[in-house]
C-alpha cells in the first residue's frame, strides 16, 4: 500500500513528474516519507524480538505447531499474557494461527523466521559475554555429561551404533525428528530408565543450545551406569547440518 501510495505521488495521470525539478526538495521528502514507512513497518520485526517471553515462544514454535494452551504450560505464563504475545507476534507477521476444533494453533509463519530464530540465537552466543557466561556455569553444573560434535554424531548415528533419543514432547517429535531416533520426554525420563538398554551408546538431543535437557538427561544416566552424550543441538541444526553433507 505505501509503495503505491508512493508510486501515485511520481505518477499523474500517465505522465512521469519529475520531482527534484520542482522547489522545495519534494524528492527529498518523497524519499524519507517512504524508508520511515519501511522502517516503521521493520521495527514490528524489532518489537516481536525485544521481549525474552516472545523469542521463547518463537524458539517453541520451531520444533512445530503449538496451542495457545500448550505454550502457556511450556512457558508458565497465564493464558492472557501468553495471547498477548502472539498477538504481537502475529502482528509482526512471525507467526500465523488456525482454529482447531475448541482450540486455536499458531505456528511459525515462513521457513525464514525458523532461520531468524536460529540466527538470533547464534548472534547472542557470538556477540554477548552473558550468554557465553551462562552457557559455562550450565555445563559445569553438568559435571557428568559426555557431549558430542554434530560431526561426531552423525557418524555414530549412520553407523547404527547407538540410540538416540529425542527428549522433546511427543507433539515436537511428530512434527520432525532425527532418522531412527526414539521419543522419551524429559519429563518421563525417570519413569521410563529401565526401556533404556544399558549395553548400547546412547545420544541425547532436546530443543538445542537454549533448551538444556540434553545435558542434564546425560548427567542423569551416567550417574546410573550408562554411556549416555549429550548432541545439545536441535533437529534443525542436525537438519542443516545433514544437507551441507549432501
Amino acid at each position: 500500500m505505501m509503495m503505491y501510495r508512493f508510486l501515485s505521488k511520481v505518477i499523474n495521470l500517465g505522465k512521469i513528474e519529475i520531482p527534484w525539478k520542482k522547489k522545495g526538495g519534494k524528492m527529498k521528502k518523497i524519499l524519507e516519507e517512504y524508508k520511515n514507512n519501511l522502517y516503521n513497518g521493520l521495527s514490528k520485526i524489532g518489537k516481536c524480538l525485544s521481549s525474552e517471553k516472545r523469542i521463547e515462544i518463537l524458539d517453541l514454535l520451531v520444533q512445530g505447531p503449538k496451542t495457545v494452551e500448550n505454550i502457556s504450560n511450556e512457558t508458565g505464563m497465564t493464558i492472557a499474557n501468553t495471547s498477548k504475545h502472539l498477538q504481537t507476534l502475529k502482528d509482526g507477521r512471525l507467526v500465523s494461527c488456525e482454529k482447531k476444533g475448541n482450540f486455536v494453533e499458531y505456528k511459525i509463519s515462513n521457513t525464514q523466521i525458523i532461520d531468524l530464530v536460529y540466527l538470533l540465537r547464534d548472534v547472542g552466543e557470538r556477540q554477548l559475554e552473558d550468554i557465553k557466561k551462562i552457557h559455562m556455569e550450565f555445563e559445569e553444573c553438568c559435571n557428568n555429561t559426555k557431549t558430542l560434535s554434530l560431526e561426531k554424531a552423525y557418524e555414530m548415528v549412520k553407523k547404527d551404533e547407538v540410540l538416540i533419543i529425542d527428549l522433546r514432547p511427543e507433539d515436537e517429535f511428530n512434527s520432525n525428528h532425527i532418522e531412527k531416533s526414539i521419543n522419551i520426554p524429559m519429563k518421563t525420563l525417570e519413569d521410563r530408565i529401565n526401556e533404556i538398554p544399558k549395553n548400547k551408546e546412547i545420544i541425547l538431543y532436546c530443543r538445542g543450545r537454549n533448551c538444556g535437557s540434553a545435558n542434564l538427561a546425560s548427567k542423569y544416566l551416567n550417574e546410573r551406569g550408562f554411556k549416555a552424550y549429550s548432541l545439545n543441538q536441535s533437529y534443525y541444526d542436525w537438519e542443516k547440518f545433514e544437507k551441507i553433507l549432501k
